[in-house]
């Protein structure tokens, strides 16, 4: 290889020479290098872009390394103008601040520091700072701003000089540059020198179960040298006599992780993450190649799909433009083959790319006044897609005016957004309506701990986040919650809402089946936890039945030990099974029509005994115990593969699929939508009444499934038609015809009354599910 390209031999890490090729994007020039009008005939430099898996360390790397002098010494890309980046940055620097203790005595160094974006709130906070970068412009930049920069490559050297000069850091920091530097061994002796004996060292870089699991494929770039996870990393700090003590998830670049490490002698306990986090990779095949092959397959889908698209747009005479020109969309565009037949142009808010051209693809780079200049485009193409929400809540306007978005990753995808509301201000208005709703009883929650199992899921969702709402707004002080959930149905999502950040909420993986631990005292519970949907219980029947029997027992044991004002046990309408006609609507004293050994049973009967284990204990030992009994109930959060009718409904009708009704749909039921049924779970658990059983829904209006098919093909946006199918196999047999509750006792005792009407309840879920799912 010529001096400007090295092509490795053996893994960067182990050194290990079984190296196997499993990505190749061909010959691409770097990505950050951006051309003026005047270079635009010159011979670019390509460099091979080929992406090769260790067999021996399971580390995935570049097979080439570009010298970096040519990628990073006039960098164009500048952090500061994010305003997403700013904010997180700033959240970090305080975080970081707070848990490490650190004053104006302290030394914070950050190495590859950009434009000082890190370091300018470090700053503020009062510590010591210095930055160190390779590109003379920003560090330029960041002088001029205030920060000490030293335009210089980090190495052991740099490293012993600035320690000389300056002395020993209690902070070392490396922000999505720890993927980017050849010798990592050089930097990470470096990174020891510069540390004092309890001192620790923090990166932040994009994680590769993410890149593989959402299919990031455009991260590929010759920047990026290294692919990160726990695992090879783990090994690779031991053997520089320093270890991993914590990790953390962190939503930057699609997601990424914050490592923390120290050196060995260091007095930090080493965090249950780090293990936790490497028994997860290799569940997910982070460590086979396999995995990266049937990748390479994915990627080659994806690219049929976008230029299908974009070929049909251009063939109706569409003008399309791009947003974003960030490395990752270089990656796209060149691999791809999307140039000035497909693109316009592309907007970009950083100066630094105004005016110039993309790489390889000579696209030019404009700022977003454009937009509003003839022939405005039809089509967006987002190519910072990580920042995509914050992109079409800035072009509002545009897309009131019939602009269309397309993302590409992690697969292409259209979006319409025209008026409606995004998923965000849907829940927002949904939580502010659920606090409105339940007026002075949420004070009881003032300074105190509710603990839930199932907070993860849709229902627990809700809940969470109306008592992060009540902290915001009502609570003087503030209510501590522990939201356990073991993610059997779903992936680690700690909120299907938006995330909760917020220091008085914990959240716990952990099987609820199992006793649990907790220290701090404890004033609710509620047992959210369970297998709701038949889809779920059919294939979990043994899961369903111990979480909600086991689940409650060692909930109520909980409960006894703390003493707690209320527990709330999650029943459900089910218990009921097939009411004669004369028990519809169905009151609380009912008791079911429903057989204990049927298909349906393993749900139906676990919250039967369920309900029998809490009055037992509520008569036994004097827990105070209420129970609820949902009926039907729906909202934003729900999961289009929920396979419950109306997500069912709602994401083929969003697809332009037939609904499919099951026999005649003669089955009547009534829906409760999400905001009415939380205000009267809340209300229970607040009660003072122990001992009772509420039904919580809406009695209105009782419908077939066929006329709940008609609804849902009425508001959707997409004409869509009706099919009658017989039950599937997998469809558990002995499904109740009527199902209505009599809400007499709720109404009287807890003062609730359902607001939301099932037109409006299915406008919002369907408006969500546009927003959310990009359907």
């Amino acid at each position: 290889m010529t001096k400007d390209v090295n092509k490795i031999s053996s893994c960067q890490f182990c050194k290990n020479k079984n190296i196997k090729k499993v990505l190749d994007f061909g010959s691409t020039p770097p990505a950050n290098s951006f051309l003026k009008k005047s270079q635009l005939k010159n011979k670019e430099a390509r460099f091979p872009l080929h992406v090769f898996f260790c067999k021996n360390c399971h580390l995935l790397q570049l097979g080439h390394v570009v010298n970096p002098e040519i990628l990073f010494k006039d960098y164009v890309y500048t952090s500061s103008t994010s305003p997403v980046f700013i904010k997180h940055f700033e959240d970090y620097a305080k975080k970081v601040f707070d848990r490490f203790h650190l004053n104006r005595n302290s030394f914070v160094i950050d190495i590859g520091s950009n434009d000082g974006i890190l370091l300018k709130p470090f700053k503020s906070l009062g510590t010591k700072i210095l930055g160190v970068d390779p590109a003379e412009n920003l560090a330029t930049k960041a002088i001029m701003e205030g920060i000490p920069t030293l335009p210089k490559f980090f190495d052991s050297n740099l490293a012993q000089e600035i320690v000389d000069n300056a002395g020993q850091a209690d902070i070392v920091t490396a922000n999505n540059v720890f993927a980017h530097i050849r010798d990592l061994d050089e930097i990470t002796s470096g990174v020891k020198v510069l540390l004092r004996d309890n001192g620790v060292f923090i990166f932040e870089v994009a994680y590769l179960g993410d890149f593989i699991e959402k299919n990031y494929f455009d991260t590929v770039y010759h920047e990026h040298l290294f692919y990160h996870a726990i695992s090879p990393l783990d090994k690779f700090f031991k053997r520089h006599q320093m270890t991993i003590f914590d990790v953390e998830k962190v939503p930057t670049h699609g997601g990424s992780i914050r490592v923390f490490v120290k050196k060995i002698s260091s007095k930090y306990k080493i965090s249950d993450s780090v293990q936790k986090m490497i028994k997860d990779e290799i569940k997910r095949g982070l460590g086979k190649e396999k995995t990266y092959l049937a990748f390479s397959e994915n990627v080659e889908k994806n690219k049929k799909t976008l230029i299908s698209l974009l070929k049909n747009l251009k063939s109706q005479g569409k003008i399309i433009v791009g947003y974003g020109a960030p490395a990752k969309g270089n990656t796209l565009l060149n691999y791809f083959g999307i140039d000035t037949k497909f693109l316009h142009y592309i907007v970009d808010d950083s100066p630094l790319k105004q005016g110039l051209y993309t790489p390889g693809t000579h696209i030019p780079v404009v700022p977003s006044e454009t937009l509003s200049k003839n022939p405005k485009p039809d089509y967006i193409l987002i190519l910072a897609w990580n920042f995509a929400e914050s992109i079409m809540e800035k072009l509002s306007e545009y897309a009131k005016g019939g602009g269309k978005f397309i993302i590409p990753v992690p697969e292409p995808f259209e979006i319409s957004i025209g008026k409606k509301n995004t998923n965000k201000e849907i829940v927002e208005e949904d939580l502010n309506n659920i606090v409105e709703s339940l007026g002075n009883v949420a004070h009881k929650l003032e300074g105190k701990t509710l603990l839930i199992s199932g907070g993860s899921g849709f229902l627990g969702s809700y809940i969470n986040q109306t008592i992060n709402l009540l902290n915001e707004k009502v609570l003087k002080r503030k209510c501590f919650v522990i939201s356990v959930d073991n993610y059997i149905t779903g992936s680690e999502k700690k909120n299907f809402l938006g995330e909760i950040k917020s220091n008085k909420f914990e959240f716990i993986q952990h099987d609820i089946r199992l006793p649990i631990n907790v220290k701090r005292n404890v004033d609710y519970i509620i047992h959210a936890a369970g297998l709701a949907s038949p889809f779920y219980y059919q294939k979990y029947p043994l899961e369903t039945i111990e979480s909600a029997v086991m689940g409650a027992k060692n909930l109520l044991e909980l409960s006894r030990l703390k003493r707690v004002k209320s527990f709330l046990f999650f029943s459900s309408s089910e218990i009921y099974g097939d009411p004669d006609s004369k028990h519809v609507p169905t009151k609380e004293d009912y008791a079911g029509h429903v057989s204990s050994v049927g298909p349906r049973a393993c749900y139906d009967e676990s919250k039967r005994l369920g309900e029998t284990l809490s009055l037992v204990y509520h008569q036994q030992f004097g827990v105070p115990v209420k129970i609820v009994r949902p009926f039907n109930i729906y909202g934003p959060g729900m999961k289009p593969n929920d396979y419950r009718v109306i997500p069912t409904f709602v994401s083929k009708a969003l697809s332009g699929e037939p609904l499919p009704v099951h026999d005649k749909g003669s089955q009547t039921r009534t829906f409760c939508y999400v905001t009415d049924a939380v205000s009267g779970f809340l209300k229970i658990l607040l009660s003072e009444k122990n001992g009772e059983v509420y039904n919580i829904g809406n009695e209105k209006p009782e419908i077939t499934v066929y006329d709940l098919a008609l609804a849902i093909a009425k508001v959707s946006p997409k004409k869509v038609a009706i099919k009658k199918i017989e039950y599937p196999a997998s469809y558990p047999a002995g499904e109740p015809q009527r199902r209505c509750p009599d809400l007499t006792k709720s109404r009287t005792m807890l003062d609730y009354n359902p607001k939301v009407d099932l037109d409006t309840g299915l406008r919002r879920s369907i408006d969500w599910f546009i927003s959310e799912y990009k359907l």
